[in-house]
């Protein structure tokens, strides 16, 4: 009992988890581990022959841009893994209101709760943009410096 009785524990929360887990176990065992053996196969085969076709600026490539853009890939998957559990953290309240709301919709209604309700799930919605927009924008400045970082390798392979 003391299980439910937490607030990440609800009856809405536990919905939704429900509902994005599964799909998240489907991607990562179906398309993801497939791009994963891509892209070492790949990574190996573009290093191998760049240092067989001009061996000085495939060691610079190889050793001096690869772990920056490996390092870059790696922060980059982390930025949006961190991205994804903020915004299931932040639309855990309010997803949770509205399964409990539709749940006891005959309650809601024989209360004549609706306007309550709505008002505030429109309340919890709005403290979550509030919350969000700092988050989201240092999430952002870190990505763009990961994305910038492949076109430094690009030019340096091309200086």
């Amino acid at each position: 009992m003391e299980f439910f009785d937490k607030p990440e524990n609800s009856a809405g929360s536990l919905v939704s988890k429900l509902s994005t887990y599964p799909t998240n176990m489907q991607e990562l065992l179906g398309f993801n581990i497939e791009l994963v053996i891509i892209i070492v196969v790949n990574l190996l085969s573009s290093c191998i022959l760049s240092i067989a076709t001009g061996w000085k600026l495939g060691l610079t490539i190889v050793f001096g841009a690869l772990p920056l853009v490996v390092f870059a890939g790696y922060l980059r998957i982390r930025l949006e893994f961190k991205l994804d559990d903020d915004t299931f953290q932040r639309f855990a309240d309010s997803a949770s209101l509205a399964a409990e709301a539709v749940g006891a919709i005959r309650t809601v209604a024989s209360f004549t709760l609706e306007q309550h309700i709505l008002d505030k799930y429109q309340n919890s919605l709005k403290n979550i943009e509030r919350n969000s927009v700092k988050s989201l924008l240092w999430i952002m400045l870190w990505y763009s410096f990961t994305q910038s970082i492949n076109f430094l390798a690009m030019g340096l392979g091309f200086w």
